[in-house]
């Protein structure tokens, strides 16, 4: 009887584009809620509503993801009151600050769980510049950072995931 090498490590045979959807719907309507519902500052609003809705699609899926939500928030409101009090708006250096703020302090959560996590800071650099420099919109600003890093999140999930410690060690 042959093995069944292709589940090696739990893995699944497929990428898991229902994450990948998920990832995208997280970040695209905590922009939105955070910008039509909270007027005066909504750019914070919507980076803590971001990092809550994308708790909610890793819960159960890596270790300690109530992490996520306390590190992304932080780094959120960091990154955004050194710009606002430092930089011009608009300026690409913006978008870089904050996603390298946020690659860095997801990558800390994300290094326990995925062999290849180093990735996520220039993803998340660019996934920001995107949609926050680039192509700026009421949608397109979660949606295109969320599709990007989404698809990162997906290949590490398939490809790049740590085995799970067995218990005792």
């Amino acid at each position: 009887m042959k093995a069944d090498h292709s589940r090696a490590n739990n893995q699944p045979e497929t990428l898991d584009w229902a994450l990948w959807f998920y990832w995208i719907i997280a970040s695209t309507s905590g922009w939105v809620i955070g910008n039509l519902l909270f007027g005066g500052i909504p750019i914070i609003i919507s980076g803590v509503l971001i990092a809550a809705m994308q708790w909610a699609v890793l819960y159960k899926r890596i270790k300690k993801a109530w992490l996520w939500f306390v590190l992304s928030s932080f780094a959120w409101i960091i990154s955004i009151l050194v710009i606002l009090l430092f930089l011009p708006e608009g300026d690409l250096l913006s978008s870089l600050i904050l996603g390298a703020m946020l690659g860095l302090t997801q990558w800390e959560i994300l290094r326990v769980n995925f062999y290849w996590a180093g990735w996520w800071i220039p993803i998340s650099i660019l996934a920001w510049l995107t949609g926050l420099a680039l192509m700026p919109g009421l949608f397109t600003t979660g949606a295109l950072p969320g599709a990007l890093t989404g698809i990162a999140l997906v290949i590490f999930f398939r490809y790049a995931a740590r085995p799970e410690e067995e218990e005792g060690e």
